[in-house]
């Protein structure tokens, strides 16, 4: 893994490259974006930079026996630590902190979902920021840095990872999965810039017909056939869905091209242009609004709080029927 081997993030990268080039790289350092974003790519190749003895600055030569002992995933002086269930304790850190003083070269410590952390790992953690013993690197990988002490923010170097474009997630498709052109297009429309989830989406042979389903369920609710009973038991189909919060993200997405394409008719915009032209007489931009907000509520409930999945679902729904119903064309 080196910064030449990732996509995007320009200013990322001449950022990092510029601080390893002048020697000005923090003790401690935090990554920030959504999971998929590629924070944990983005860490380890700093890592391997900083562990690598050979004359680079700003890129791992490969060759020397740090490259070779990381790429074998078995570098003695790299610490990997992550939350344990949904908690990252001070009995983890506690379990490598003496290697943090041992040995004279340079040490890193990569944390996934530093979030996770505990108050005690939160204080432990900090205690060693204070006085950092020197070689020693912490690298703070985070989804959500609202949730870290700001005590710990404030002495890290912070980076926030960007949404690449389309044309680099359809560069990343065909370079390292052989994508077609049209299939890496639609992939990458789908993948909202983050390039984990563009890779995880091209594996899965299954999304296109999602797409299909999610649209099909959406254009009955807005031709209002179905009976409250009927919506009541896809709500109960649905409930149990682990992809639910992705599936209600392809029936948003569903609208949105519908929306875009009743707005504009800009083909070049939308994830399905297909799906996009039925909503020719089936709804107006105004409803297709009104749909997008509500299951973007949805989402923000079922992700971030412990509401009951199946009200929700079933409220969302006829709700949605509803609003197809009385929204004036």
């Amino acid at each position: 893994m080196s910064f030449q081997a990732l996509s995007g993030q320009a200013g990322l990268r001449r950022a990092l490259t510029g601080k390893l080039a002048a020697g000005t790289v923090s003790h401690a350092l935090l990554f920030c974006g959504p999971p998929g974003s590629g924070k944990k790519s983005w860490g380890l190749a700093l890592a391997r930079v900083l562990l690598c003895s050979g004359p680079e600055k700003a890129e791992p030569c490969g060759r020397c026996r740090s490259c070779r002992q990381f790429q074998s995933g078995q570098h003695p002086a790299l610490f990997h630590l992550q939350p344990q269930g949904h908690r990252l304790g001070i009995d983890q850190i506690r379990r490598i902190r003496s290697k943090f003083y041992l040995g004279d070269g340079n040490r890193v410590c990569l944390i996934e979902e530093a979030e996770q952390m505990t108050p005690e790992a939160c204080a432990s953690l900090l205690k060693i920021l204070e006085e950092p013993p020197s070689g020693l690197y912490f690298i703070l990988l985070t989804g959500r840095p609202q949730r870290l002490p700001g005590t710990i923010v404030s002495r890290c170097q912070r980076f926030t990872l960007q949404p690449l474009s389309n044309a680099e997630i359809m560069e990343l498709l065909s370079r390292q999965k052989g994508l077609s052109p049209g299939k890496a297009l639609l992939v990458s429309r789908l993948s909202k810039g983050l390039p984990g989830l563009a890779l995880r989406l091209s594996e899965d042979s299954s999304f296109e017909e999602q797409l299909t389903e999610a649209a099909e369920i959406v254009f009955n609710l807005a031709g209002g056939a179905q009976s409250s009973r009927e919506i009541l038991s896809l709500a109960e189909e649905l409930v149990d869905r682990e992809d639910l919060l992705f599936f209600l993200e392809l029936i948003y997405l569903v609208c949105r091209d519908g929306l875009l394409y009743l707005l504009c008719g800009n083909e070049s915009l939308l994830i399905d242009p297909v799906q996009a032209r039925r909503w020719e007489g089936v709804a107006s931009p105004f409803e297709l609004e009104e749909a997008m907000a509500l299951l973007q509520k949805a989402v923000q409930e079922l992700s971030t709080t412990n509401v009951n999945r199946r009200l929700t679902l079933e409220g969302t729904l006829l709700q949605l029927q509803r609003r197809f119903a009385l929204c004036p064309r």
